[in-house]
């Protein structure tokens, strides 16, 4: 399924990595994985990622991320994690100085561009189809490689709890386990650690969160003010929904966080029964069925009217 991707990464040689802006863990594992896989591969790769949430310091070759691509012209761009090409987090202008690009996505609504795409939302993570690609390129799955998909698949799949964790899921983290991945470490840093400022968030996301359809949509704004004032930036803000769609009886949680750049962003987590990907494509956005998004184009109470009347009809 990957000979054609493998035939373009064996024929280059200047590679770039990279993943759509505000990279969670699934873009940073699927990210950096491929990048060690190509080391191996004697191949000249870097991964571009100008911003990350510090969280994910503690993984390997994170650190090493640069903000942009510094050639005029390059033989290969490797896209991960992103659907559509608007969403990458490099500019248009990068894009085009690619001689090749291989776009890897497992998102079920995607634009898809480049010249070799693969892309099957059947698979968990984009850190599961990095496994596949990593393994058809022949590259040799050691403690760090496997320690970043593990950290991608947890991730997107809510610590193994969504349903798109399937048997092929297991089956990969199965041998990521037997490769040396660090899955104790990562649970403990991702899931049973965080910052003071961390907390207060999701405190003030509670204390502003609104109850709508008898409990069955709960709905959480808070301002980028509000954020600030927390010291948090754009990439730590995210994973508010988690924490409103745990509550009994909730069908849908919504999450609206202001940015820096002065937009609003909204997050929407199902408990199964709705599909919100319907919903944020109806608003220009997209993602999973259980979990979705997309940017709000006017005022907050304009889009919030909208947007709850949306979800209204669902449920």
């Amino acid at each position: 399924m990957f000979k054609e991707a493998k035939e373009i990464v064996e024929k280059s040689n200047k590679i770039y990595i990279v993943a759509h802006i505000n990279p969670d863990g699934d873009a940073i594992g699927s990210t950096f994985a491929v990048y060690f896989a190509l080391k191996k591969m004697n191949k000249d790769v870097h991964v571009v990622m100008p911003s990350y949430s510090t969280v994910f310091e503690f993984l390997p070759g994170v650190q090493t991320s640069i903000n942009s691509i510094e050639d005029e012209e390059y033989d290969l761009l490797i896209a991960l994690d992103s659907s559509d090409v608007t969403r990458l987090a490099i500019s248009e202008d990068e894009y085009k100085r690619a001689k090749k690009v291989i776009m890897l996505d497992h998102h079920q609504i995607s634009a898809p561009y480049g010249d070799f795409r693969y892309i099957n939302d059947n698979k968990s993570s984009a850190s599961e189809i990095a496994y596949l690609f990593i393994k058809y390129l022949g590259a040799k799955i050691d403690k760090d490689i496997a320690t970043l998909l593990y950290t991608g698949i947890m991730t997107d799949t809510g610590s193994f709890n969504y349903s798109n964790a399937n048997a092929d899921t297991f089956r990969a983290v199965a041998e990521l386990l037997e490769c040396g991945a660090e899955a104790v470490s990562v649970c403990k840093k991702l899931n049973d650690t965080m910052k003071e400022s961390k907390l207060k968030l999701i405190a003030k996301t509670v204390d502003n969160m609104e109850v709508y359809f008898d409990g069955k949509l709960r709905f959480s704004y808070v301002s980028y003010k509000e954020i600030s004032e927390l010291g948090i930036n754009d990439e730590d803000s995210e994973g508010m929904t988690n924490y409103l769609r745990a509550v009994e009886g909730t069908e849908v949680a919504v999450y609206v966080r202001g940015k820096s750049d002065g937009s609003l962003k909204v997050s929407m987590r199902s408990g199964g029964r709705i599909d919100t990907s319907k919903i944020a494509i109806a608003f220009g956005g997209g993602g999973h069925p259980r979990a979705s998004g997309y940017t709000m184009k006017e005022d907050i109470e304009t889009e919030k009217e909208k947007l709850i009347r949306a979800v209204g009809e669902m449920i």
